[in-house]
């Protein structure tokens, strides 16, 4: 029979969702689970409530379910994560912790493969996988799918815009030009925002050049820092688009110079909508690029939560892996579909409680004793 061993510790103090790795005080159980069951925590205390348990109403109040173990219905005798699990009606996010992905050793870590549209966490500070490429050629290239893009990162279809009604031939409000070509993208006259009068539109060209004008750029030898405020018609005060859907095709307003060789943008999450920012990361074959907040590091986070050599972003075999290396509160990846457990052991973090787990087959004794 195969089952599930699953050790919760609880880390008794609120912090923001955060979870101190470097504090030895938790609250620890361990549970042995054989088939569909729900990991519910009340204060410090984690319970194990399965579908044949009969609770009041009182103690389902009283009870915070946070991860649901489920078996896989396709392979017999195996279970995953239920992440859209219907027993989780208030959700918290699931992460999935890299330095508990370890090698056959048991010691080293082997690293986790990022792919586009990934949510990586750092401390408190959220990094997003917006665009990478592995060869040497732009055919390598993959982005983030449009189901995964930014709130900030809307698109504005020019093919079905509205143009504003008046009696005056249009101006564009930049270069204030009147000339319109509906085939040459420069020329092309956008009204992404809620200006209205003779001069409510733009030049795709002129606001392409305006938006470059915005970003503020710190270049180094392997890790280039991009940022800019907040991008929006400096007349009506609304939000604008950062890609311009124009016949077949998609056009990016903000473009950097990007290598022919492997690299990886970052774009970090915020809830601060003032301002936005990526990172272009080209790491040399073989090369180890730091993150967090000290001096040392290639990539520098300056946030208290982030520890001075946080986590490690490394190149390998056409892979980006990060690894952490030890840090305070550690290094995250946002599940966002089904993990399935395995018999080498991880581990996730919801908030300040830390689930790990590895199946294994229970055999003689053991099995009697789960039955009983």
């Amino acid at each position: 029979m195969q089952i599930v061993e699953v050790k919760a510790v609880t880390w008794n103090k609120d912090s923001h969702g955060l979870f101190d790795y470097e504090n030895s005080y938790y609250d620890m159980k361990k549970f042995i689970i054989g088939d569909t069951a729900t990991l519910a925590r009340m204060n410090n205390e984690i319970a194990c409530i399965t579908e044949s348990d009969e609770l009041d109403q009182a103690q389902r109040d009283s009870l915070e379910p946070l991860l649901s173990i489920a078996k896989t219905a396709r392979s017999e005798g195996r279970y995953h994560l239920d992440i859209q699990s219907p027993a989780l009606p208030n959700k918290e996010a699931v992460h999935l912790i890299v330095r508990s992905l370890k090698c056959r050793d048991g010691r080293t870590q082997r690293g986790y493969s990022l792919a586009p549209g990934d949510i990586m966490k750092l401390g408190r500070v959220e990094y997003k996988v917006t665009e990478m490429q592995v060869g040497n050629d732009p055919s390598s290239a993959r982005i983030a799918e449009s189901g995964t893009q930014l709130p900030t990162d809307t698109l504005f279809d020019a093919n079905c815009q509205a143009r504003p009604s008046t009696d005056h031939e249009h101006v564009c409000k930049y270069c204030l030009m009147d000339k319109v070509n509906d085939v040459d993208l420069d020329n092309l006259m956008l009204y992404p925002c809620k200006c209205s009068g003779s001069s409510a539109g733009v030049h795709f060209g002129c606001l392409r050049n305006w938006v470059q004008y915005k970003i503020i750029a710190k270049q180094g030898n392997n890790v280039s820092n991009y940022h800019w405020k907040k991008l929006e018609c400096e007349i009506c005060l609304e939000p604008l688009p950062r890609r311009i859907q124009f016949g077949s095709g998609i056009f990016e307003l903000i473009n950097i110079d990007k290598p022919q060789t492997p690299h990886i943008i970052l774009e970090k999450l915020s809830d601060d909508q003032k301002t936005s920012s990526f990172v272009l990361i080209v790491p040399e074959a073989g090369q180890v690029i730091k993150m967090g907040r000290g001096h040392q590091c290639d990539f520098r986070i300056s946030d208290i939560s982030v520890s001075r050599i946080h986590a490690h972003l490394k190149f390998d075999d056409g892979k980006f892996l990060i690894y952490d290396n030890d840090s305070k509160f550690g290094t995250l990846v946002l599940l966002s579909q089904n993990y399935t457990v395995k018999e080498d052991k991880a581990a996730v973090q919801i908030g300040r409680t830390v689930f790990t787990f590895v199946q294994k087959k229970l055999q003689g004794e053991n099995l009697q004793a789960l039955s009983n």
